[in-house]
């Protein structure tokens, strides 16, 4: 059922109201058309960018900051941004760094420039989510989520290669994975898992569990009695031979 619906009337005030058009369809309100977004004009785009490009470069070419430098100056600053290693897609051109959560990406470009002298030409930040974590052993912990970490990466114009891992680096990383491990092991073993041992520096620190031989169920019963027996025998002629010392037997 289509029908077209239009009212008015007089409002509190004497003035006169009126409704805008609108179709009901099978019942519903249709909602008012939208306006269609006016269309820049292509030539100031197009202007626009050729003016970005040629600031970029006569920047570069002056050695001066390509971007809107910030106006509140900060002495020492407190952040810790961190720089990490490259990723498989990551090409010369590119470098991740660790960074605070309240930091933006003016924020980054900003601090490279003033504090390292390094013109980065675009950014991109994500967030990481947050893994689960547990304080105590299994039985007894909560677990509770850990904090976000924040990662950007910059486009840098001149390519940076990270150095080799040196000795003294791969021994300590090596240690550091298996503290980890050995850590891991011993607290989260639960009954009989508290007597296996770790696998952590190669297994050097627990020693291998003594093989037991094979015996039947009964045969170990006769030998539990009779060991049994000896130890009260034992203590029954201790027992008489403690009293025969201090209190001769008729």
């Amino acid at each position: 059922m289509l029908a077209r619906l239009t009212s008015s009337g007089s409002s509190l005030f004497g003035g006169v109201t009126s409704v805008a058009k609108r179709t009901i369809i099978i019942g519903r309100w249709k909602p008012f058309p939208q306006r269609k977004k006016p269309e820049s004009d292509r030539s100031k785009r197009t202007l626009k960018s050729k003016k970005i490009v040629e600031f970029v470069r006569d920047a570069i070419d002056s050695d001066e900051p390509n971007f809107k430098v910030g106006a509140r100056e900060i002495y020492f600053p407190s952040a810790r941004v961190c720089l990490l290693r490259p990723n498989a897609k990551h090409t010369p051109y590119q470098a991740k760094f660790i960074v605070p959560k309240s930091f933006n990406k003016l924020d980054l470009r900003d601090y490279l420039w003033h504090i390292y002298n390094l013109r980065v030409l675009n950014i991109t930040s994500t967030l990481t989510a947050a893994t689960f974590d547990r304080s105590l052993p299994i039985p007894y912990r909560t677990r509770y989520r850990s904090p976000q970490v924040k990662k950007m990466t910059v486009d840098l114009i001149d390519p940076f290669v990270w150095p080799a891992e040196s000795a003294d680096f791969k021994a300590e990383k090596e240690l550091v994975d298996d503290l980890k491990i050995f850590r891991e092991d011993k607290q989260t073993a639960i009954g009989s898992d508290k007597k296996k041992p770790t696998e952590a520096f190669g297994g050097i620190l627990d020693p291998e569990p003594r093989a037991m031989n094979f015996i039947a169920k009964g045969i170990r019963r006769q030998m539990r009695n009779s060991k049994r027996r000896d130890i009260s025998e034992k203590k029954k002629l201790d027992a008489e031979k403690f009293i025969d010392q201090y209190i001769p037997l008729q």
